[in-house]
């Protein structure tokens, strides 16, 4: 177990909870690499933590987490450009941390639009974990986004046509309680359709306008591919794993029933 921290304060907390427990966590700082939503900049402040880290009973240096999924250029040369300008304060906190004597912190970096370049960095072993968590799964947006990663798809969405209220629409059991909405649609992509224009998305439902609408029968089945497979996930209960075409079994999502303890 492990965890992150980008301030003095709740390290102070946090050691002093393990200190009386007589056990240690190790903890990485969290770098702002220029996402702007959490982080400390990697300067002064971020080597002085880093440096508490190192001497305070309770804690553990583990090394720095630098997250930057702000980075998603489709152009490979433009998303490469973007990451080493922001990873250039990396490199210099890095640096500043040898150079202060302190232990070599391991750096977990990148997301999945990044981690190709980070993975060709000279760190030995270790020293450099990468953290490309959609590969896992992928889903429509960066299979579009990011055309060089050659993932395929492993979760789709099982819908079916509920009701055919116009010419050329057909509505589906598909709504925001079941696929991420938190993007302009298109919010799937439908293997069988896929000129289908996404023009209704509700609780329950989806509504597509199809040419060929008049072949599909109310209570017809359709595979969905997520534009956004990572808060999708957590709206199901579990998933249903398919293997060589049949159903062998499911699996719960844990995140489903998050609960706050504290």
């Amino acid at each position: 177990f492990s965890a992150v921290v980008d301030n003095p304060e709740v390290m102070t907390e946090i050691a002093s909870t393990f200190e009386k427990a007589g056990r240690s966590v190790p903890l990485f700082i969290d770098v702002n690499a220029g996402m702007n939503r959490t982080g400390i900049e990697p300067g002064d402040q971020a080597l002085a933590l880093y440096r508490a880290l190192v001497k305070t009973p309770g804690v553990e240096a583990a090394g720095l987490h630098v997250y930057d999924g702000h980075i998603r250029d489709r152009d490979l040369d433009e998303r490469r450009a973007r990451v080493e300008r922001d990873w250039a304060g990396v490199s210099t906190l890095v640096e500043n941390i040898k150079v202060a004597g302190l232990p070599e912190p391991v750096i977990v970096a990148g997301g999945t639009p990044s981690f190709p370049i980070h993975a060709k960095r000279p760190a030995p072993g270790p020293k450099l974990q990468l953290s490309p968590g959609t590969i896992l799964l992928w889903d429509r947006g960066y299979g579009t986004g990011l055309p060089e990663l050659p993932f395929e798809s492993a979760a789709v969405l099982f819908t079916r046509v509920v009701s055919k209220p116009a010419p050329g629409t057909i509505c589906l059991d598909l709504g925001t309680k079941a696929v991420a909405s938190e993007m302009q649609p298109p919010r799937a992509w439908f293997p069988e359709l896929p000129d289908a224009k996404q023009v209704g998305h509700n609780e329950e439902h989806m509504v597509l306008e199809v040419d060929g609408a008049q072949d599909f029968a109310v209570g017809s089945c359709l595979y969905a591919l997520p534009w956004h497979i990572c808060p999708t996930v957590a709206l199901q209960g579990e998933v249903t794993v398919v293997e060589d075409g049949k159903a062998t079994g499911t699996w719960t999502v844990a995140a489903r029933n998050r609960r706050l303890t504290i």
